[in-house]
């Protein structure tokens, strides 16, 4: 069959789906897919676009699921059903940590300062690559961590495919948010450090309601879901750090961190942690997503 053929089958009533398999599949572009209509299909090809189709339109898997990858910040990334879809509102963190990171070293007279990254529960590990090749020369350290051991095994194949493995120390460590800080103290010891982190904020009726099928019913719930009010990573992962800092087992020079959360949920954290941690909102997306910057006071 014919790829212009295919194109017009009837059967394939999703014609952007079906462009993005062909392109997957054939290793194209959308331009050249339609320069290139009377390339012949062998059978073979044309029963893995069709069941791959069927994957998205029937089985209601989501297409980054289908394909296998995701497009972030420009770069190939890829996913798998232990891990959340990055969406693109996560790309504002990747600016506000580039530009703090650019305004640190404009006050430091451009000189170079021994930084950690610590990405908490990363999924895929988005947001620690995306930072790395937006800083290339600003860490030596980097921590990748989530609870999930299928997460892990996808973020070290992403972190394999983008970074330059003799760049940086890289740890992947399955661990309960920053529970795992405390056996490295003496590597994190007295140095910088920025902490990126996109935990469970959505409340359970918004998930539940308002998320299409593809995403309640495929994507891990553990992603979205953070317990009664939403909050309870983010409480977690703020009382693992107080009580490290407070017990002298680690410390750090400076901790910035950069979270993702929904605006009337950073009142609450501020009310709750507003003598212990300052938050500041620095990026806003569709006027009700925020990502925040937060230290240690």
């Amino acid at each position: 069959m014919k790829v212009g053929k295919l194109l017009q089958d009837p059967k394939y009533s999703e014609k952007f789906v079906l462009q993005k398999l062909l392109c997957a599949l054939l290793n194209c572009t959308r331009e050249y897919l339609w320069t290139d209509v009377d390339r012949e299909l062998d059978n073979e090809m044309v029963q893995k676009i069709s069941l791959a189709y069927d994957d998205y339109a029937i089985k209601k898997k989501p297409l980054e699921y289908v394909l296998g990858h995701v497009d972030f910040f420009g770069k190939e990334f890829f996913v798998n059903e232990a891990t959340l879809i990055p969406r693109p509102e996560t790309e504002y963190m990747i600016t506000a940590v580039k530009e703090f990171v650019d305004w640190t070293l404009k006050m430091e007279d451009g000189k170079w300062m021994e930084w950690v990254l610590l990405d908490v529960g990363t999924g895929c590990g988005v947001l620690g690559i995306s930072v790395l090749l937006q800083n290339a020369d600003t860490f030596r350290e980097v921590f990748f961590s989530d609870i999930t051991p299928e997460s892990l095994v996808v973020a070290k194949k992403n972190y394999d495919t983008h970074i330059d493995g003799s760049r940086y120390d890289a740890r992947f460590i399955q661990a309960d948010l920053c529970a795992y800080l405390e056996n490295y103290s003496d590597i994190i010891a007295w140095k910088d450090v920025i902490l990126v982190a996109n935990l469970p904020y959505i409340p359970e009726k918004t998930h539940d309601e308002q998320n299409p099928e593809r995403v309640k019913n495929r994507e891990p719930r553990v992603a979205f879901v953070g317990g009664d009010d939403w909050l309870d990573y983010y409480r977690q992962m703020f009382n693992q750090l107080h009580l490290l800092v407070e017990n002298w087992t680690l410390n750090i020079e400076n901790l910035m961190m950069f979270l993702e959360m929904m605006t009337w949920q950073v009142d609450i954290l501020r009310q709750e942690f507003g003598d212990r941690i300052e938050f500041e909102e620095v990026k806003t997306f569709h006027f009700n997503i925020r990502i925040v910057k937060a230290w240690l006071k």
